[in-house]
């Protein structure tokens, strides 16, 4: 878990009485956006990415890839830092291996918790260059890079996919290609499906299967892209639909089909209470009223939904079995202890048990105001905030942290009128 700094700024929230409205334009997905940045960068060419996304991960991957191109060739090392991103942090370690400098990929404090293990070991086994500078198998990481061999690997995808969507960018840069074997069963699967789908667009071969990856040596030939609107973003208006209960809420761009696995929220909240609408310029999500009384379900392919999902059944008084989650202790904070301590403020119970958790409710929510921790980790800033209209008002902590991958969240809720942000408590 990452520590509190009590100096964190704290925004306190209250419901204010009407119906939740508003038209809101979310930017394009931070997944889709943060490869084709890296296939743009493999191939030495730049098309125009349409709706790129804002999101601070997204920022930082950019400036870093053009502070390594201008520094590209240096034998003086060249400190790269990925801060929280764990998508710069995991995309970069395969491409500076294979880019030609001296490179140490660091990050802040919680990244040198996360594992990096997995990648560089398959990394090294095709050549790279890669050191670990202090605690093995975590950042920071020193690379030289090289020119790599094709090989046919076996590795653990169940920490991160997106240790293999990194070896699949860069496998059209070995000579030979390469060819990734599955010792378990990958989380995620749809982000490996998504960037398939967009190597294929950059005019890459590669085949996917269930259990195994082939992709030959190739070229990038990048296009024009227009980059669809993030779906993982927009789970945070279904959520607030949902506990709200009279809400009728236009997300602009967003279609029916999806190269975004998180597309799957507009099934799952119906089971919430909320319709989703599909018209020619985007979805309409409107509360039914109604919903279940329990949810059971598998979060393998969707890790990053849980969060809302969560919430929103903790609001609602619903029973939930939500499994294939054991990852999420991997990401920004440990997700499902950070998840487990500030639900049971609202008198559920949340049982972690191996790779599930369980939420009873029935208790009586913590006494005053709700003041909720939120781990400096986005998703659980964006995931308490609707909880504001259960509980009328709430405290959160560090609510700037929505800046990772959804800048605009606290404007669009502002334009809403029916949450009142005091931004100095």
């Amino acid at each position: 878990m990452v520590t509190i700094d009590m100096k964190d700024p704290m925004y306190r929230l209250k419901a204010l009485p009407g119906r939740l409205e508003g038209s809101f334009h979310i930017r394009g997905s931070k997944s889709i956006s943060n490869r084709l940045l890296i296939m743009q960068a493999l191939a030495g060419v730049k098309a125009t990415l349409k709706n790129l996304s804002t999101a601070k991960d997204t920022r930082r991957l950019s400036e870093s890839l053009k502070m390594i191109s201008d520094c590209s060739g240096s034998r003086i090392p060249l400190v790269v830092n990925a801060d929280d991103a764990g998508t710069v942090m995991r995309f970069l370690t395969a491409y500076l291996a294979v880019r030609e400098g001296l490179w140490l990929l660091t990050g802040n404090e919680r990244m040198q918790e996360r594992p990096v293990g997995e990648l560089v070991k398959a990394l090294q086994m095709l050549g790279a260059d890669i050191d670990y500078t202090f605690q093995h198998g975590f950042p920071p990481l020193k690379i030289e890079g090289t020119s790599l061999h094709s090989a046919e690997l076996e590795m653990d995808p169940s920490v991160s996919s997106q240790f293999v969507s990194a070896l699949m960018m860069i496998a059209p840069r070995i000579p030979g290609g390469l060819v990734l074997h599955f010792s378990q069963k990958p989380v995620s699967f749809p982000y490996l499906k998504m960037t398939a789908s967009l190597m294929k667009l950059y005019g890459v071969s590669c085949s996917l299967a269930t259990n195994s990856i082939t992709i030959p040596e190739g070229i990038y030939k990048p296009v024009p892209v227009g980059i669809e609107p993030d779906w993982s973003s927009a789970a945070f208006w279904y959520e607030m639909a949902a506990i709200h209960g009279d809400a009728s809420i236009f997300l602009k761009g967003f279609e029916k089909e999806s190269l975004q696995g998180d597309r799957v929220i507009a099934d799952l909240f119906l089971r919430l209470g909320v319709e989703t609408r599909f018209t020619d310029e985007g979805i309409r999500l409107l509360s039914t009223g109604s919903h279940a009384d329990r949810l059971d379900h598998d979060f393998s392919d969707y890790p990053d939904l849980v969060p809302a999902v969560l919430a929103t059944c903790a609001a609602l008084g619903m029973k939930a079995r939500l499994s294939g989650i054991a990852h999420l202790r991997f990401k920004e904070s440990d997700r499902l202890a950070a998840l487990q301590h500030e639900l049971s403020k609202t008198g559920v119970s949340v049982q972690i048990d191996k790779d599930q958790l369980i939420l009873e409710p029935g208790g009586k929510p913590a006494k005053g105001i709700l003041e909720f921790e939120t781990y400096k980790d986005h998703r659980m800033v964006m995931s308490l905030a609707p909880l504001a209209f259960q509980y009328n008002e709430v405290l959160l902590r560090d609510p700037l942290t929505v800046n990772k991958s959804y800048p605009e969240f606290w404007l669009h809720i502002q334009q809403t009128g029916r949450l009142a942000v005091d931004k100095n408590s």
